[in-house]
This record gives structure tokens, C-alpha cells and sequence, in this order.
């Protein structure tokens, strides 16, 4: 299998992604993936989630985030530094948030009821592969650093075309893997 370097790779999956989740199919996976989210014993059992407020061609996270709420669970959003450290802060229907440079939606106020780590975080991703649970983010590290630092369960969501068996991206000692992928994506 020939490799593309991660920055090429990011690229041509996101361009994949972009397209693919403007298809009825994407939607019927997304509903897939939110009932095998909501039976998992690790969201079930998790008392605080942290979880990003999604984008435009990402899986709609506003589903899970009212679940978590009706379930009595805390949510926590990300709040991204310049050095490239992020913290997680609780997020609820009144949370001000702003805009950061990356175009994600985050905590205006962050000082106060920060959990590092949330018993649970749903992290986000370009590419997942099975093998070695690998994740490709999108490029900056946060995530990566983050989990270094503050070791707790990872879930990751992703459809059909965000999933891999092997993993086409390089990976390095940096590169931290998640503890469970959910996709409905079949085996090769």
C-alpha cells in the first residue's frame, strides 16, 4: 500500500468526507452511529462527556449533546489555545461562545468549571483506522497533546468513508489512538 504523506492524506479525505456527507446514505449511517453511541456501555456509564461542537460536513454533535442533557450527564466543549493546549469546559444551553481561527465554535468564558479530563471524550477526526484504533486529526495536535497529558476513555464516530482496516497515513510516537471507533462501515 502506498503511503501519502499526512498532509495530502488530510487533504484528499476531507475532500472525500465533504462530498460523501451531502448523501442520503451519510445521513442513514449518522443515525446508525448515534444508536450504537447511545448503547455503548462507556457513554452509558459516563457521568461527563466532552465532545466538540461539530461543523459543517462533520457528524452533527447536537444530537448526542441533548442526549447526554437528557440523560443528566455534563458536557464539556473544548476552549483551544495559541500554544496549541486546549482545556474542556462545561458547555449548557446558555453557554456565549465564539469562533475560534479554526472555525469551531467554543466557550467565550472559560475560567471557571473546567474538567480535565471529562470522564469521556468524543474526539474528533478525519480518518480512523482498526488497526491500532489510529486516529488523523486535522493537523494542529490538540487532541494528541491533550490526551497526553490528560489519559482518559476515547471514543471516536465515523462513517463509512472516514473509515479504514489498515491505516494509509503515516503514524507517529506523538499520534495518540483512540479507544473504540464506532462506524456502521463493513469489513474489507
Amino acid at each position: 500500500m502506498k503511503f501519502l504523506d499526512k498532509v495530502s492524506f488530510r487533504k484528499q479525505q476531507i475532500d472525500t468526507v465533504n462530498s460523501f456527507m451531502k448523501t442520503d446514505q451519510a445521513q442513514k449511517e449518522i443515525n446508525e452511529i448515534y444508536l450504537q453511541l447511545f448503547d455503548n456501555a462507556d457513554f452509558k456509564s459516563a457521568k461527563s462527556v466532552g465532545i466538540t461542537l461539530s461543523i459543517e460536513n462533520e457528524i452533527p454533535t447536537f444530537p448526542i449533546i441533548n442526549k447526554c442533557w437528557e440523560d443528566g450527564k455534563s458536557v464539556y466543549i473544548p476552549k483551544t489555545f495559541s500554544d496549541y493546549s486546549m482545556n474542556f469546559v462545561k458547555y449548557e444551553r446558555d453557554t456565549e461562545l465564539e469562533t475560534s481561527s479554526f472555525g469551531v465554535r467554543e466557550p467565550k468564558e472559560y475560567k471557571k468549571e473546567i474538567l480535565d479530563p471529562p470522564e469521556l471524550i468524543i474526539v474528533p477526526g478525519v480518518a480512523f483506522s482498526r488497526e491500532g484504533n489510529n486516529r488523523l486529526g486535522f493537523g494542529a495536535g490538540y487532541y494528541d497533546r491533550y490526551l497526553a497529558q490528560y489519559p482518559t476513555k476515547t471514543i471516536a464516530l465515523a462513517v463509512s468513508r472516514q473509515f479504514f482496516i489498515k491505516t494509509p497515513w503515516p503514524v507517529f510516537t506523538l499520534d495518540k489512538p483512540v479507544d473504540q471507533i464506532i462506524s456502521v462501515a463493513e469489513d474489507e
